[in-house]
């Protein structure tokens, strides 16, 4: 099964060469930048960064949770093509946010409204959809805003 860890730079090039079309896509729609640069910034200020890993410790995703409790989480295709990887993110992801949620009021972001496998995970979180955008980014698409608080 897979399983949160700690992240390292090698996992970080790992995600970055190997994310998933559709984060590749929300990236840049939200950004105006490359997706792999766009996640490097992202793990640059984060506060947390923490990498999914598979049954032989190789980087499948890589979430983590900015200062503000801007929280963030990019895949690669194992991790939602494998069900038992997916079962094991909704389990110790949940633990995860529970946990980060003793030190930030909130935990929010943004997610791309055609990304129906991050919002299914984000509304198996507890996250709540507050707010839909028909254009927002750099690129006006269409996106829903979430949150979950303390």
């Amino acid at each position: 099964m897979g399983y949160l860890r700690k992240s390292k730079l090698s996992d970080l090039n790992h995600v970055a060469k190997n994310m998933r079309t559709m984060d590749k896509m929300e990236a840049y729609y939200q950004t105006g930048k490359q997706p792999e640069e766009a996640l490097k910034l992202s793990y640059l200020y984060g506060q947390t960064n923490m990498a999914i890993a598979d049954d032989n410790d190789n980087p499948i995703g890589l979430c983590g949770v900015i200062s503000d409790g801007c929280i963030w989480m990019v895949a690669t295709d194992e991790l939602f093509i494998n069900k038992k990887y997916k079962i094991q993110l909704i389990r110790e992801g949940r633990k995860w946010v529970d946990s980060l949620l003793k030190n930030y009021k909130m935990l929010y972001n943004m997610v791309y409204a055609e990304n129906h496998s991050a919002i299914k995970w984000l509304k198996a979180l507890g996250f709540t959809f507050v707010n839909y955008h028909e254009e927002y980014g750099q690129e006006s698409k269409p996106f829903y805003e979430f949150l979950r608080i303390s």
